[in-house]
């Protein structure tokens, strides 16, 4: 079994460079290709997915909930 330094570092773990993909790596949040540009998430684990969607719907709900209160 690989380790996850071993998966992370495999090429064909990224999509694009970018989008990092691995069902075999148990993290869900991964330092990104270039670890000086913060972090990512790991599109492979379904809880991945999951962040994903919690942060867009964080994004689209505080300006409208924002916009409402203001008037």
């Amino acid at each position: 079994m690989p380790t996850a330094e071993q998966l992370w570092s495999d090429p064909a773990n990224w999509t694009g460079g970018l989008l990092y993909f691995s069902r075999a790596d148990r993290r869900l949040i991964v330092p990104k290709r270039r670890p000086a540009m913060g972090w990512t998430i790991n599109f492979g684990r379904r809880r991945g997915w999951l962040v994903l969607a919690g942060l867009l719907v964080t994004a689209i709900a505080v300006p409208l909930a924002l916009a409402r209160i203001s008037g």
